[in-house]
């Protein structure tokens, strides 16, 4: 547990103020509703009373089909190096965009917000992001549902992490309100059911000048061409794994006018950071167009603030 800020703890289910989280030894319990909360592991469950079975199918699926597609290591050498990976790596390209997408936060994004944040690490698997900003002098605290030992939460026990890890749900945060400086979803946020309740879920544990922030979630200009690669992915998980993995319905993508439409809402500004991913990314709308196929998902950096 970071011992040097305190994570002030909210009960998920009742959403009471718990007390400081690190002060607790192995388990906290909720002073209103006396709902107890274990540590197992080194992993905090805040999983409100029957969430955990809530999302046990999507998780079911979730986790074979990711490590059939090989994700995962038996070598704590490659969680310590992420995301810088192998290039004989089955998922090198994604790991390749996800280095440009850190390269770019590290270089032209965080410098700007500050130095020693809170920050909520969303989506954050095998804890690989978190890692990186503790060593850049951040608080971080990783979230995610999956506790698998290579593809989730069990797996960042090769950082022996200092920073809390949850297992918690997006649309129930263990915080207290104005409590962080940051959330980070981290390749993510389009799991969500409601982007306007996961939102306004992460804008609530935000300090009012803290940032939101969105990594890796699929833009597209047109509702359609995102409707049509969740038809494709789904036809594609079930041919190879037996499964469509439809077992939460997530948003799945974004597009521009949904992102003025939860701005409006929300009461937010977004401002977009655009990594450089390469030529062969670049080209690939183009190369769309010319063989008349559906646009290909964008992938930018989006920081909210209040406004």
């Amino acid at each position: 547990m970071d011992l040097q800020v305190n994570w002030e703890a909210a009960c998920p289910h009742c959403r009471a103020d718990c007390g400081l989280l690190q002060k607790a030894s192995g388990s906290l319990q909720c002073p209103q509703c006396t709902t107890a909360y274990p540590q197992i592991d080194g992993i905090w469950r805040l999983l409100a009373p029957g969430r955990a079975e809530h999302f046990e199918p999507f998780l079911r699926d979730y986790t074979s089909i990711r490590l059939a597609e090989g994700r995962g290591s038996d070598s704590a050498d490659f969680y310590r190096r992420l995301p810088d990976c192998p290039a004989n790596h089955p998922l090198a390209w994604q790991w390749n965009i996800h280095r440009r997408t850190f390269d770019c936060l590290c270089r032209r994004v965080l410098p700007r917000l500050g130095s020693g944040l809170k920050i909520l690490d969303l989506g954050a698997g095998v804890g690989w992001l978190s890692h990186r900003l503790a060593e850049l002098g951040h608080h971080p605290c990783a979230i995610d549902l999956s506790l698998d030992d290579q593809d989730g939460l069990g797996a960042a026990r090769h950082y022996s992490p200092c920073w809390p890890r949850m297992q918690a749900e997006f649309d129930r945060l263990p915080f207290s309100a104005a409590s962080l400086d940051g959330v980070l979803f981290n390749s993510s946020l389009h799991y969500s059911t409601d982007y306007r309740v996961t939102l306004g879920e992460a804008l609530r544990v935000l300090r009012p000048s803290g940032w939101l922030m969105v990594l890796e979630t699929p833009i597209y200009r047109r509702s359609e061409s995102g409707r049509q690669m969740v038809d494709q992915r789904r036809a594609e998980f079930e041919r190879r794994y037996g499964t469509a993995s439809d077992a939460l319905p997530s948003q799945e993508f974004l597009t521009w006018r949904m992102l003025e439409k939860l701005a409006e809402q929300m009461g937010i500004g977004w401002k977009v950071m655009r990594p450089w991913y390469g030529w062969k990314w670049a080209l690939r709308p183009w190369k769309a167009r010319l063989k008349r196929k559906r646009e290909p998902a964008r992938f930018v950096i989006l920081i909210a603030n209040r406004r």
